[in-house]
């Protein structure tokens, strides 16, 4: 075995036992360099040895020297959360300040249909059918019809499914968003439709249940976790319509442009929705389905306050004026840094 292999093992063994005492950042650039540089000629060594295969012992020592080595040069960062709760914390809200016209606007067009289906469904019971999907429409008059005592829905599994559960929950919910923001970037009409499809369910089943006089039953449901998940779905919708406006109306930009300058920011509020409906989804099949209804009320009042309190106070700067803060134009960034 030749001596200068010898000593190129030796030295990077050192190396790593160094970087392993101190941690890799205290090892000097020199040192880093020479660290690559024999972890590549080891890794030749090693090829070499295993060609030939008559040392095991050999194979075995480079095979180790390789594999720790590998483990320093290609060391993967660790993942950092404290951008996303700094995102959270100020930079989710104030997006959603700054652009409170577009995620009013889809608000709108969600309520709006919701409150007109289910007047409509209330007027003429029969329109629920034509609003809706007919045998969803049938599966729930039947069922409203055989209802006994509370009304409890599609809620009536045990806490031990609440995992998959919530797994499917969220998974769905984010896959709506997900729709609905993209749909947007098609000149807002699809995000549009989106909203309005999710508006006419909702009232169709209000006006379902109101008929029968179940409504205060399906809401302390309903708004248990639709508090968060609904304003969620908006928010995205809301970001959607962002994208499909910068197409319809890009201003003194071309369109590619004005889509990019608008991209960030809407993506900001996608990824801050998601995480809305990730909390959703627990409390939907976490304790929806599994608590008296003075506490899924409660669940609800306490969300609505939250939000409204959150989406109004937090990330603000006590420096700015609520004028001046809203104008900013810092673009979306995680490591959001200002006060």
């Amino acid at each position: 075995m030749p001596s200068d292999q010898r000593e190129r093992w030796d030295t990077l063994t050192q190396l790593l036992d160094r970087a392993d005492r101190l941690g890799l950042e205290k090892l000097s650039v020199p040192n880093l360099k020479q660290l690559c540089r024999l972890y590549r000629h080891v890794t030749i060594d090693l090829s070499r040895a295993r060609t030939d295969g008559d040392d095991p012992e050999l194979i075995r020592y480079l095979n180790y020297l390789a594999a720790r080595a590998h483990g320093r040069v290609y060391r993967t960062r660790p993942v950092q959360l404290r951008p996303l709760f700094t995102f959270l914390a100020r930079g989710f809200p104030r997006l959603v300040r700054r652009h409170a016209l577009p995620l009013l606007l889809a608000t709108s067009v969600f309520l709006l249909t919701a409150v007109a289906s289910w007047l409509a469904v209330v007027r003429t019971p029969e329109l629920a059918y034509s609003l809706f999907d007919e045998h969803a429409v049938e599966y729930e008059n039947v069922r409203l019809e055989h209802q006994q005592g509370e009304y409890r829905g599609n809620f009536t599994f045990d806490v031990g499914q609440s995992p998959l559960v919530a797994v499917t929950i969220i998974g769905n919910n984010i896959r709506v968003a997900i729709s609905v923001f993209a749909f947007g970037a098609l000149c807002c009409l699809p995000c549009v439709l989106m909203l309005v499809y999710n508006g006419r369910m909702l009232g169709t089943l209000t006006g379902l249940v109101w008929n029968r006089g179940f409504f205060l039953d399906f809401y302390s449901l309903i708004l248990t976790h639709g508090v968060l998940e609904l304003t969620a779905i908006c928010i995205s919708g809301g970001a959607g319509l962002m994208l499909g406006w910068a197409i319809i109306a890009p201003g003194p930009y071309t369109r590619r442009d004005a889509l990019r300058r608008v991209a960030g920011e809407a993506f900001g509020l996608l990824g801050g929705a998601a995480v809305m409906l990730v909390v959703a989804g627990a409390i939907e099949a976490y304790v929806t389905p599994h608590f008296p209804a003075a506490v899924r009320w409660s669940v609800a009042g306490v969300s609505a306050l939250f939000l409204v309190a959150y989406f109004g106070f937090a990330g603000r700067n006590p420096d700015l004026s609520p004028d001046m803060e809203g104008s900013r134009r810092a673009g979306f960034a995680l490591h959001d840094h200002q006060e």
